[in-house]
């Protein structure tokens, strides 16, 4: 199982040389990927409700922490020139928001630059009033994230590339540079819904699962593999990836006091129900020297 770790593009970590630093500890340790968020804005008298909230009565989201976050394709354009083999990923870029010929000019760009380096996990979105403030319609948002990486895949696979559809229409047009990764760059699905799971078997290389047990994982992983062989698909060729929390164990009170045998149990569970990719998360400080002890401790657990 490859395993990543979650940078803090956002939120009271979000500094230059807190990033920098992270990720090249990640890189010296052995991690294979670093990974960033993706939102554009932090839209104020939200009613909206995080889809991946795990409490039993969620309630609507405080997005006060994004108002300070740096872009995840410009910040990996940078990470990319201080960082010499680690792969640089997006958790999860929501397609929707762009317009798809540049999201696609800049994904080709930077996998180009970076030498095949770029992972990509898209989602359709979920925060309603950032839609409205980038003037998006919030419906049809996952109709719409198809169509856009209908445009993506044309105009980084095709020397003449057109297209045709409700939200977008290209005419015929030539652009590179192509992304590195070929014959087909790889793009994971992110999203725990069956649409998402479904897109991620129809349309995608892989499918990025968010916060997720074990068991739903397997869940998960069967759907998947269902609907790919009702599209006479090879489900083999599909990574399953997560982006989860490990169990640091301990004094709740101290949720940074490392237990490696919890962590290591973790990682066996997820590896065991499919996970071949797994994108660690941050755990909630404000502390940049706890969250470099949390990456060495996880580090060390896997043995990098």
């Amino acid at each position: 199982m490859h395993v990543g770790i979650a940078l803090p593009n956002y939120g009271p970590l979000a500094k230059p040389e807190t990033i920098f630093g992270l990720a090249a500890r990640a890189e010296d340790t052995g991690f294979d990927s670093v990974w960033v968020s993706d939102h554009l804005l932090a839209p104020t008298n939200v009613t909206s409700v995080y889809p991946y909230d795990r409490r039993p009565d969620p309630t609507p989201s405080d997005v006060g922490v994004l108002e300070e976050m740096y872009e995840p394709l410009t910040t990996l354009a940078v990470l990319a020139g201080r960082t010499r083999r680690i792969r640089l990923g997006v958790s999860a870029y929501v397609l929707p928001y762009r317009n798809p010929v540049v999201t696609a000019k800049q994904v080709a760009t930077l996998d180009a630059l970076s030498g095949g380096r770029l992972l990509l996990a898209i989602g359709v979105g979920w925060l309603r009033e950032e839609f409205e403030a980038l003037g998006v319609p919030f419906e049809q948002r996952g109709a719409r994230t198809d169509e856009y990486l209908a445009v993506c895949r044309a105009l980084w696979n095709e020397g003449e590339a057109t297209f045709e559809g409700r939200f977008h229409r290209l005419p015929p047009v030539r652009t590179g540079p192509k992304p590195v990764q070929q014959p087909r760059f790889p793009v994971w699905v992110a999203g725990n819904s069956p649409a998402a799971i479904r897109r991620a078997a129809l349309h995608g290389e892989g499918w990025h699962a968010i916060d997720l047990e074990p068991d739903e994982i397997g869940a998960g992983r069967r759907r998947l593999h269902a609907v790919a062989h009702e599209a006479r698909c090879d489900p083999s060729a599909l990574t399953v990836s997560l982006r989860a929390t490990v169990h640091l164990g301990g004094d709740p009170t101290r949720p940074l006091a490392g237990d490696q045998t919890k962590i290591r149990d973790d990682l066996q569970r997820f590896e065991a129900a499919g996970v071949a990719y797994l994108v660690v998360n941050m755990p909630r400080t404000r502390d940049p020297e706890q969250a470099e002890r949390h990456l060495g401790t996880v580090a060390t657990t896997l043995g990098l």
